[in-house]
């Protein structure tokens, strides 16, 4: 089994300590350590870990001037926001990397992740919205639009991932948000390619669009090719009223909220994925800890 920390994980100056007890704790149980570059990393954390003597794999873009946006047209938009991914990569000598690829538009998409709404806003057309929320109207995924963009993603993916035979590139499902495209199992089924799954992402999604979470877990993870797996608790409620802070939270992993992380992880353990990202915002050993003995006295 693979455990990595996001770089979400890293919000103090400890950076480098804080690597170091997590990943001995997760080598001291017999499991591989990893990092996770987020698409939201700066240049002055990638340079402080860059060197280490770890494996890494990339949520992309990263340092990229606009998102991946497999849904729009023109294939070449997508290949030039792949580039500079493409190139830390080779840098870090990483084959796997994972994105967020499917938005309702034509509009470039500013890679501004500490504005991630906005920038949504300003390139995404507001009809998309449910009411005055910030999640996707359901109804869109019923229509004749949405199944051209769905067309023109699963083209697009097929054709990035012949560009670059080497890299493992997933598509990781998103959060119900305004305009994004990949948000229920059978959206993820329907695309064919391998997937980086966001149980988080998921958990949002399955309130909104009213199907049942745990099914559709199990489901994605034997219909699809899961690589890895997104972990954190959402603390959002299965009453949930469709507004901030609720939605895609991000939290440390508890037991106190709807979301069930022991059947999650059993969940997860009964299909065999055994590649996690702790994508916890300053995650750290106390998450690891949660995630190791839940995964270790769960029933496969």
């Amino acid at each position: 089994m693979k455990i990595e920390l996001s770089t979400m994980c890293f919000s103090s100056d400890d950076v480098i300590a804080k690597i170091q007890r997590c990943r001995n704790l997760i080598e001291s149980h017999g499991f591989e350590f990893g990092i996770q570059l987020h698409n939201s990393v700066t240049k002055e954390l990638y340079d402080k870990i860059k060197g280490l003597d770890t494996k890494f794999t990339i949520h992309a873009p990263v340092f990229s001037d606009y998102f991946i946006n497999l849904a729009n047209d023109d294939f070449h938009t997508s290949l030039d926001a792949f580039q500079k991914t493409a190139h830390v990569m080779q840098s870090l000598q990483s084959n796997v990397a994972l994105f967020h690829g499917f938005f309702m538009t034509q509009k470039p998409i500013k890679n501004d992740p500490a504005h991630y709404g906005k920038v949504l806003r300003d390139a995404i057309d507001n009809k998309y919205r449910l009411k005055d929320t910030r999640v996707m109207d359901p109804k869109f995924l019923e229509t004749e639009e949405f199944r051209k963009y769905q067309n023109t993603v699963k083209k697009n993916m097929k054709h990035l991932r012949e560009r670059y035979p080497s890299y493992t590139l997933c598509l990781e499902n998103d959060f119900p948000g305004i305009g994004n495209g990949n948000q229920t199992p059978a959206h993820m089924i329907y695309l064919d390619c391998p997937i980086w799954l966001d149980t988080g992402h998921l958990w949002a999604s399955s309130i909104l669009n009213k199907f049942d979470f745990y099914t559709g877990l199990d489901e994605v993870c034997k219909l699809c090719q899961v690589i890895g797996v997104h972990l954190n608790t959402n603390r959002t409620p299965l009453d949930w009223n469709l507004k901030y802070p609720d939605g895609d939270t991000h939290s440390h992993f508890s037991r106190e909220y709807d979301m069930n992380m022991d059947k999650i992880i059993s969940i997860l353990k009964k299909n065999d994925v055994n590649h996690f990202t702790i994508e916890v915002i300053d995650g750290d050993v106390e998450d690891i800890s949660f995630l190791i003995e839940t995964y270790q006295s769960v029933y496969q």
